[in-house]
This record gives C-alpha cells, structure tokens and sequence, in this order.
C-alpha cells in the first residue's frame, strides 16, 4: 500500500516546497490549471474558486463521458453505475445540490429516478466550448446554487463574415471497449447570418476491468446540433439553437434495470443588444425548452426470461417517464465607474410524469398464470421557480469586491392521489407547496504583495427539494437497499459555507490553496418509517425510508494546486482535494437478518459517499519543431476509512496508476492524441462505484485502454 500511495504522498510535498515560485505565464490548455482560472463573465462568477476545461483538453480526453473529464478537477468525483453516465460529485455534493445548466441557464430534468441520465449524459463533449465549474454557492445568476456550479458552453462568441465554411471532423477509438465515436461539423458565415450544423454517433461495447472480468456495460447513441445567428445590426443579435441526444441500450450493472432508450431534446433562442456608446453594457433575454423520453426494461436479466431465486416466476420490469422543462430570462449589465452591475429576474417550469410496469409470470400445473401491477413514479408532478437576483464586482487599488443576493419564489403540486395517514399524523399528501428562499454570497480579494494574494467568501444559499425529493414513490433509488418515499412538505437545504483562499504566483509558477467549510442546515436525507406507516415495494427491500429534514450536516475540506513551467517547454501541474463530512447526530437503523429490529442515534458519523483524498501529478514537454507534446499524468487515492456507520458503508482501498499520452500535431488541419490510461492494467474501483446488482462487490473501473482521437479541421 505504501508503495501505491507514493506517488500521492510526493503530490503533497511539492505543494509545500515552492520557496523560489515566479509569476505565472499561460500555460498550454492540456496542462491542468486549478482551481483558479481568471475569466470575469459577470458579477456573479466569482474568480477565485472557479475551473475551466477548455475545448482542448476536452478533444485530448479518452472518455466520451463528460462526468468522467470532470473528475480529473480537484476534490470532483463521480458515482458509477455503468460504462456511462457517470454522476458527478463535487465536495461531497450531490444531485440537485449541484446546479448544472447549458449556456444562460438551460436546465434539464432527467427521467431515470435511479439517476442512469444525469444532466452531463443529455450533452455531447464535442458540441462543448469550454465547461465552468465553481465550488460553493458563489454563481447564483442561474439559479439556486446550493454547494456548487457547473455551467456548460456550447456557444461562444460568434465569427461573421467568415465567407469559406468551415468542416471539422473529430474520431475517437477506444479498445478496452472496441468503441468508437465519430462527430462531423459544418459552419459558415456571411455579414449578418451564422450557421452551424453537427451529428454524431457513439457505440461503445462492454470494458474490462484489471483483474480480466467483463463488465455489462455496453452503450450506444446518436446526437444532432444545429445554430442559427443572425446580426440584425451593428448593436443586436438573434441566436437559436437545436440540440438532440438519443441513447440506446446502456447497460447499468449496478442498477436492477438498464437504459433501452433516452431521447432529449433542447430548443434555445437568445436575443442580445448592446449599447451603443457605453462599451460592456447589455441587455440579454433568452428561452429554452428541454425535453426527456426515457425508457428503462430489465430485458436483459436473467429473471426476465428465466426462474431466478428467491423468485418463483419470471420478473419483468418496465417503466418510461416523461420530463419537460421551460425556462425565460431577461439579464441586463451595466458598467459604471470601476463598478460592474448584473441584474436580472428569470422563471423555469419543470414536469415530470412516469410509470413503472411490473409482470409476474409463473407456471403452475401446465397452467400460465400472469400478475400485472401499474404504479406511478410521479403523476404529472411540477415546480415553477421565479427569481431576482442583483449583484456588483469592484476594484479598488489592490482590493477586489463581489457581491450578488437572490431570491427566489418555488411554487410545486402533483397529480398525485395517493394520501398516508397514520396516527392521526400525515405523512404523505401531495398539496401545492410555496416557497420564498433568498441566497447571499460575498467575495473579498486581497494582493498582500506582488506576489501573494488572499481571498474570503462567504454564502447563504437555500435549495428548494427536487422532483425525486419530494414525489418518489416506493423505489430503492438510493446507496442502500431501502425504498424510498417521497416528501411534499420538505423545507429548503440551507446552506452557510466559507471559502479562504491563498494564491502564490511569481514569474513561471503558481500555488493555490483553498480552505473551505459547509454547515448546512435541514439537510435532505432519508429516515425510516415505521412498518405500521409504508411497508416496501421491492423484492428484498429491508423497509421504506422517507425524505426528511434533518438539523445539520457538516462538510470541510481543501483544493490545492500548483503549475509551472520548469523550463520553456517542460510544464508541471500538480492537484489534490479533500472533503471529510459528517453528520452531528443520525439515526442508525439496526438489523437481525437482514430485518429492522430498531434504531439508535449516532454523533459525528461520516456522511456516505465521500471521495477519498485524491492527488494528481501531470508532466508534458514540448517539442515545438516537431508539433509534439508528450505527457505523462499518475493519479493517487487514498485509503477511504471515514465511513458512514448509519449506512453500512464499508472501506475502501486506496491506488495509484499511471497513463501517458502524445498529442502530435502532423499537418496545419490534423490533430492527433494518442495514449495509454491505466498502464499496469490494475484492478481498482472508486470508493463511490456502486455495487454490482445483487452482489456485495463493488463495480470495478475499466482496466488498461489503449485510445486514440483524430480531429481534422478544413
């Protein structure tokens, strides 16, 4: 183990030995920059705590999984169910608690309610611009930001009077999952119109895991992207844009059913007019519309087709659930002085509908008896959230000041009839919720000196509960076996959390350190009902856990990173993040049996899923006569033993593994990056890999990957 773990031990010792750091020059895209990357949008980006991932690294990636390129960011994880759609995990946040959306705010609903179609899976990497991720509740223009931000640009700004059209074409070849993705662009522009018009198809077989075991994790998809700008004049400008994804037969091994189909489908216009003498200010009103058909069987189990125990017949599982969502905004900025004004008011509706079929067939004496049951997932379930929101960012001689408040109007209802009573106490009844939420956050950014600077943030953000949160029925849709049960009158997760930051920068390097902590307070998590209130659903649930407030959960940890450039073309980056959590008091459900047989209350027990420390060292050098850049990137987990005692949750060893790659540019319109994850082809698995379906074994990562990506631009 020892041995494993040097490489993430000597991560830490290099951040720590920096005496002769120097001011930090641009570094090449494929290098990691972390955490900080300095670009002011609006006052609502708060620079210090924010990554980019730039077009570049996204094409030099092997993986077609966005969540997978987002792990490679400090103290970003991601839970595994399958060979794709990995979900993910930012300071221990989660889910909903991560505010993810498409340009000016485009939001999207997925179906599945055991999470097969995270919002990153509805998108293609190669319509992506760059990727924007903020830690902490710091970017709340596109709504509530209760933990974290990540914000996806597919459109940058927009080349007129570009008479050739452009074609670029990207390739991407995967062995350990004879996969490949093929992606076709066409753009063009004349004085006062744009176009861009793009399809793409992905088809990926099962991996295989270190250890030499094939993994049922096979996946396929085909997608579509077109944009039309048209300059009206000097000052306006009109943008619309399609983008569909369409998904077919992933596999999920972890989960009880797989993906058969997810089609989605997102409409955007954006209309921007810029003032004519004052240089920055803007008024932007844009609109989307998203949709979401997902489809999910278990047609590929053996229950399904043949007796398997505990069962007594054939079991076969079916469900499809509809989501739309539909959101408008109008944003204005200003500049006055050394000041910059943001200021905006935006609504979003969100529905979701969908329904679980189940069929039992058992033979009995030469006679087929057949068991059907029809149960609501959600019944026509919505949330419609208004908000306003204002903020400012200035500089005063060596001083920097951001600041942006929120508020928010969250109104749900659901078509749903079904009514717990129990006791003379309610405990499910679907009546229409309002909510009226406020979020805050504040920056102050300090240069002590030339070269080192100090940054505080601090944030109150409150997070309304999301569809599953509120309306799920009877599912086991969580880390444990439990099904789960829905809430209507949850209250919000308030969030108060605090960032320090400490930046070093002299001549060719940079060091960043950053300090956080989270105290939240009715955090969302399940508790038992008692057998008398809901008894389980599915086969071999222990009971029926409902969504419920719970008084605080704490989360702290540190994002650190250092670059340079050792000489002119040798480059150097090193990153490392950790976050320990824990509950201050939790209720521990115990079993005989497999059997509730009571519970007890626990303090300071960790948090389930938490990402281990993690570091990450990547070297590249340069040889610019020949267009080539070598690089070689090891990445170090540690052991994870801070585990939940209130969820069973076991520990994890920690790895180390290695991976090379070669970017090599040939010819002025090929590109080429060629490389080797996992060298020693070692079996390993992530602490938050959920478990295999029906198993106590954990969900093995890919094994050694030879790949190999083309891009040709004309």
């Amino acid at each position: 183990m020892k041995k494993q773990l040097f490489p993430f031990f000597m991560v830490f010792s290099l951040l720590g030995l920096c005496p002769d750091l120097s001011e930090a020059q641009v570094l090449n895209d494929s290098v990691i920059r972390l955490p900080a990357v300095e670009i002011t949008d609006s006052a609502f980006t708060l620079q210090n705590n924010r990554s980019l991932i730039g077009k570049l690294q996204l094409e030099q990636s092997p993986s077609a999984d966005i969540a997978e390129i987002l792990g490679k960011q400090p103290n970003i994880g991601g839970i595994r169910r399958g060979g794709y759609a990995v979900d993910p995990v930012i300071r221990g946040f989660r889910y909903s608690q991560i505010n993810i959306c498409l340009d000016e705010g485009v939001h999207i609903e997925g179906g599945c309610p055991n999470r097969m179609d995270p919002v990153l899976s509805h998108l293609e990497s190669e319509d992506i611009e760059r990727i924007e991720i903020v830690r902490g509740p710091y970017q709340l223009k596109y709504g509530p930001s209760p933990a974290a931000s990540v914000r996806v640009i597919t459109t940058g700004d927009i080349p007129y009077n570009i008479k050739k059209p452009g074609i670029r074409s990207f390739s991407g070849y995967d062995a350990n999952r004879n996969g490949f993705r093929q992606h076709i662009s066409v753009s063009g522009s004349g004085k006062q119109i744009y176009y861009r018009v793009a399809g793409g198809l992905k088809d990926y077989g099962n991996y295989i895991d270190g250890n030499g075991k094939e993994w049922n994790s096979a996946y396929a998809g085909k997608n579509v992207a077109a944009t039309l700008g048209v300059k009206i004049n000097a000052i306006e400008e009109l943008l619309f844009s399609y983008k569909g994804s369409f998904s077919r037969e992933v596999m999920f091994p972890s989960l009880p059913m797989d993906e058969i189909a997810d089609n989605t489908n997102i409409y955007t216009f954006n209309y921007k007019r810029k003032h004519t003498a004052r240089f920055g200010d803007q008024l932007m009103i844009s609109g989307f519309h998203s949709m979401v058909y997902h489809e999910m069987d278990n047609r590929f189990r053996p229950q399904y087709s043949m007796v398997v125990e505990p069962y007594t017949g054939l079991m076969q599982a079916s469900a499809i659930v509809n989501t739309r969502v539909s959101g408008l905004r109008m944003d204005i900025r200003k500049i006055t002085g050394n000041i910059r004004l943001n200021y905006g008011i935006d609504g979003q509706y969100s529905f979701k509908d969908g329904t679980r079929h189940t069929t039992m067939i058992m033979q009995m004496d030469d006679q087929q008896y057949i068991s059907e049951k029809w149960t609501n997932l959600w019944k026509d379930a919505a949330i419609l959230n208004s908000g306003l929101y204002a903020g400012f960012d200035a500089n005063r001689r060596k001083t920097s000041y951001n600041a942006v408040i929120r508020f928010d109007v969250n109104h749900s209802h659901s078509g749903d009839t079904l009514v717990i009573r129990n006791e003379e106490a309610t405990w499910f009844d679907a009546k229409p919720e309002t909510k009226v939420l406020w979020s805050m956050a504040t920056m102050v950014s300090h240069k002590v000196s030339e070269y080192f600077s100090v940054s505080l943030g601090l944030a109150r953000s409150a997070r309304p509960p999301d569809m599953q949160e509120r309306y799920i029925k009877f599912l086991a849709t969580g880390y444990d076996k439990y099904d789960y049960l829905g809430n209507p009158g949850l209250d919000a997760e308030i969030n108060h959390q605090a960032d320090l930051i400490l930046k070093y920068t002299r001549n060719r390097s940079e060091i960043v350190l950053n300090f956080f902590r989270s105290d939240v307070q009715n955090y969302i998590y399940g508790i038992l009902l008692p057998p008398s209130v809901a008894r389980p659903v599915s086969m071999g649930a222990p009971g029926v856990k409902q969504f419920n407030n719970i008084d605080r959960a704490v989360l702290m940890g540190f994002e650190s990173t250092f670059t340079t450039n050792i000489t002119e073309n040798f480059n150097l980056a090193l990153s490392a993040g950790y976050t320990f959590a824990y509950f201050p008091e939790i209720q521990k459900i115990l079993l005989e049996n497999g059997q509730y047989n009571g519970t007890v209350m626990l303090k300071n027990d960790p948090i389930a899923e938490i990402p281990a420390m993690e570091g990450l060292m990547k070297i590249s050098y340069s040889f610019p006569q020949i267009r080539l850049q070598p690089a070689v990137e090891i990445r170090a987990v540690a052991d994870q033993h801070q585990n939940s005692e209130a969820s069973y949750e076991s520990s994890t060893p920690g790895y180390a593994i290695a991976s090379i790659l070669v970017n090599y540019k040939p010819f002025r319109y090929i590109s080429l990056t060629a490389g080797i994850n996992n060298i020693t082809d070692k079996g390993y698995y992530d602490h938050l890999n959920r478990k295999q379906a029906g198993t106590t074994g954990k969900l093995y990562e890919p094994g050694r990957t030879l790949f190999i990506n083309l891009i040709i631009t004309l």
